[in-house]
């Protein structure tokens, strides 16, 4: 019994490579969070230097409301420290063969996938709300997103079926000279 226990202990040791950026799926969820919270419109304090009367400044401190900045794979991943390439290991899986999984049972794959669906619902809804070129949102949610071009070509005269070009062939007697 104390062998199984070794052989496992040094499979746990031997794994090698670089350790996880992410330590839990609820420590990846956290900072994805952190950084939508970030692009939204929110209070924040910034520091300026105002002049006196006299001519000289002091330090004065005023809340402002920020932009709402867009939500984007890169800028989530420059966020989380990591690289766009690493998020998209951690969405395939990649990471998932740990024990580790939050309260609601989901993995790193799954706070990836989830928050990539957040952010193609963020340019869904500004492209419909004509807050950014059609080509550019339509081109993204292409790339990104599974949308596909889809031609429906409608085979009919009226309502009626198009006779096949089979029988017009078929009925078509040889020109001179041809059998």
């Amino acid at each position: 019994m104390s062998d199984v226990k070794n052989i496992d202990q040094e499979e746990e040791k031997d794994k090698g490579g670089r350790p996880l950026k992410f330590q839990s799926v609820k420590e990846l969820k956290q900072k994805i969070e952190e950084y939508f919270g970030d692009c939204d419109a929110h209070v924040a304090t910034r520091q300026f230097f105002k002049q006196k009367i006299d001519g000289t400044h002091y330090l004065a401190e005023e809340e402002y409301i920020t932009d709402r900045q867009p939500y984007t794979v890169n800028g989530m991943a420059r966020a989380l420290g990591t690289t766009r390439d690493t998020l998209l290991d951690y969405e395939r899986g990649k990471y998932d063969d740990r024990d580790d999984s939050d309260e609601e049972g989901e993995r790193f794959s799954d706070a990836i996938k989830n928050a990539k669906a957040r952010i193609n619902e963020d340019i869904e809804r500004r492209l419909l709300a004509g807050e950014i070129p059609a080509a550019a949102g339509i081109f993204w949610l292409k790339n990104n997103d599974g949308w596909k071009d889809r031609s429906e070509v409608d085979h009919t005269t009226k309502g009626k079926e198009m006779k096949a070009l089979v029988e017009f062939v078929g009925d078509a007697k040889p020109a001179d000279g041809q059998d």
